[in-house]
C-alpha cells in the first residue's frame, strides 16, 4: 500500500473536493497524511487520513479570507485574482513548503498529493523528486493557443484571429497583467531552494506533476490542441447522498411540487463568497412571484440572521445547508454564483443552471456554463432582482437547457471521478516503489 502526502489550500472549496478522494485512498488501505487549515480536521479525520493542521501563524480559513479580501477592497474579474493570487496563493508559500518538507522527511511518501493550486506541495516533491500528482478544483487554468488567459471569462477560439487574440493576451498577462505575480512566484522558488523558471507561474502545478487530473468532464472544459499528454480528465469529485442527513419539516413539499408540475428551484450563495446581497437575497426576491418551490441554502450563516421568517415569501424555504446529493435529484433549475464544485454537482444530475459571479475563479465556471450551453450566465458579481427572474423564466421555458444538462450528466457517469483519480495516484505510487 501507498504512503501518500497530501496537501490544500486551507479554503473550504479546495479542501471539499479532495475528501471523496481520500475516503476512496483510504478505504483501500493506503496511508494518507493531509496538511492543511486548522478548521478542517473533523471532515478529513472522518475520511480516514491522519490530520495535520497548519501551525497558527500560517493558517486561513474561508472567514479570514472573506475578511482581507472586503478590507483590501478586492474587485470582481482580473484585479480580484490578481489579489488572489498574490496574497493567498504565492506570498505564503515558503512557510507552508517548510512544514511540507519536514512532514515529507518524516513520511517518506510514495507520492505527493495537492490540489493544482498548493504550490506548497509541488515544490517540496520538486526539492526531495518524490512524484506528485495535482487534481483540479477550479477549471484548467492552463495557458493555449487556443484560450484567453484564465480570470478573463472569455470563450475560447480556434480561428486564426482567434489564436492571434490568445498570443497577445497570454503574453500580455505573464509580463503585464500579472508580472507583479509572476516575479513573486520565482522569489518564492529562490527562497526554498529551487531556481527561477520561464514559464508563467499559472502552468507550474502542471508542468511540475508527475500527472494532472482535471477534474471535470471534457464537455465542461475549453478544447486545446496543446493539451500535454500527462493531463487526464477523470469527471468530478462528488459527494454521494448523505444518509444520516435529516430532512427538514418541508421536505415533503419537494415531491410534491414536482407531482403538480411545479419547477423546484434552488438558490445556493455557496462557501466562499457569501455576501448573500450580490445573489441570494436579489434571487429570493426575483423569484417571489413565480409559482415555483424556491430552495435557498446560505453557506452555514443563519437563515434567521439572514431573512427572519416574517418576511420570507410564500415560496421559499431557507437553510443553513442542504446535501446537493439529496437534493439535487428532485430539482429542475440552480441559481448559483459559479462555485466549481456546486455547479458540477448541478449538472452531474443533469441540472440546467443561472449563473452570476465574478470573484476567485467563478468568472470562468461561468463562462463555461454558457460555453457548454447547460444554462446562461447573467455576466455580473451582483444581479438585480429581474435579471435574475429573466433568467429563471428563459431557461425553464427553453428545453434546450434541460437537454443540454442532461446530455452533460451522462458524461459525467462515464466519468466517474473519484475512482478513476484514485486509481492514477495508486499507479503513479506504485511506479515511485517500483
Amino acid at each position: 500500500m501507498a504512503r501518500i502526502l497530501f496537501g490544500s489550500m486551507p479554503h473550504t472549496g479546495h479542501v471539499r473536493p479532495g475528501l471523496p478522494l481520500v475516503r476512496e485512498l483510504t478505504a483501500t488501505g493506503h496511508e494518507v497524511t493531509w496538511y492543511t487549515g486548522s478548521g478542517y480536521g473533523p471532515p478529513i479525520q472522518d475520511a480516514g487520513a491522519t490530520f495535520v493542521p497548519m501551525s497558527p501563524d500560517r493558517d486561513f480559513d474561508d472567514d479570514k479570507l472573506m475578511r482581507l479580501a472586503q478590507e483590501s477592497g478586492r474587485q470582481p474579474g482580473v484585479p480580484g485574482l490578481k489579489f488572489d493570487l498574490l496574497n493567498f496563493f504565492i506570498k505564503p508559500v515558503p512557510q507552508w513548503v517548510e512544514e511540507v518538507d519536514g512532514l515529507a522527511g518524516q513520511l517518506n511518501p510514495d507520492v505527493v498529493v495537492v490540489e493544482h493550486s498548493f504550490l506548497a506541495g509541488l515544490l517540496v516533491a520538486e526539492k526531495r523528486q518524490i512524484s506528485s500528482v495535482a487534481f483540479s478544483t477550479t477549471p484548467l487554468v492552463l495557458a493555449s493557443v487556443d484560450t484567453a488567459p484564465f480570470g478573463t471569462g472569455l470563450a475560447p477560439s480556434s480561428s486564426k484571429a482567434g489564436r492571434a487574440r490568445n498570443r497577445a493576451m497570454n503574453w500580455s498577462f505573464k509580463h503585464v497583467v500579472l508580472a507583479e505575480q509572476q516575479r513573486a512566484a520565482n522569489d518564492v522558488r529562490r527562497q526554498v531552494g529551487l531556481p527561477p523558471r520561464g514559464s508563467v507561474f499559472l502552468n507550474w502545478n502542471l508542468e511540475l506533476a508527475s500527472r494532472y487530473l482535471a477534474a471535470t468532464i471534457p464537455e465542461f472544459e475549453y478544447p486545446r490542441s496543446d493539451l500535454p499528454p500527462q493531463v487526464r480528465f477523470t469527471g468530478a469529485m462528488l459527494s454521494t447522498a448523505a444518509s444520516d442527513w435529516e430532512p427538514p419539516a418541508w421536505w415533503g413539499e419537494v415531491a410534491d411540487s414536482r407531482q403538480r408540475g411545479r419547477p423546484v428551484i434552488v438558490v445556493t450563495q455557496g462557501t466562499t463568497a457569501i455576501e448573500v446581497h450580490k445573489l441570494l437575497l436579489p434571487a429570493i426576491r426575483g423569484l417571489s412571484g413565480m409559482d415555483a418551490l424556491v430552495i435557498g441554502t446560505t453557506g452555514g450563516a443563519d437563515p434567521e440572521s439572514i431573512l427572519p421568517t416574517s418576511r420570507r415569501p410564500a415560496n421559499l424555504r431557507l437553510e443553513r445547508f442542504i446535501p446537493f446529493a439529496n437534493l439535487l435529484p428532485h430539482v429542475d433549475l440552480m441559481v448559483t454564483n459559479g462555485g466549481y464544485g456546486g455547479t458540477q454537482q448541478a449538472l452531474a444530475h443533469g441540472v440546467p443552471l443561472v449563473v452570476a459571479g465574478r470573484t476567485e475563479d467563478k468568472m470562468e465556471v461561468n463562462a463555461r456554463v454558457a460555453w457548454s450551453g447547460a444554462g446562461i450566465s447573467l455576466r455580473v458579481d451582483a444581479p438585480t432582482d429581474d435579471q435574475v427572474a429573466r433568467g429563471v423564466r428563459q431557461v425553464l421555458s427553453q428545453p434546450r437547457f434541460r437537454a443540454r444538462a442532461r446530455e452533460m450528466a451522462e458524461s459525467y457517469e462515464r466519468l466517474p471521478g473519484v475512482p478513476t483519480a484514485g486509481a492514477a495516484i495508486t499507479e503513479v505510487a506504485a511506479g515511485a516503489r517500483a
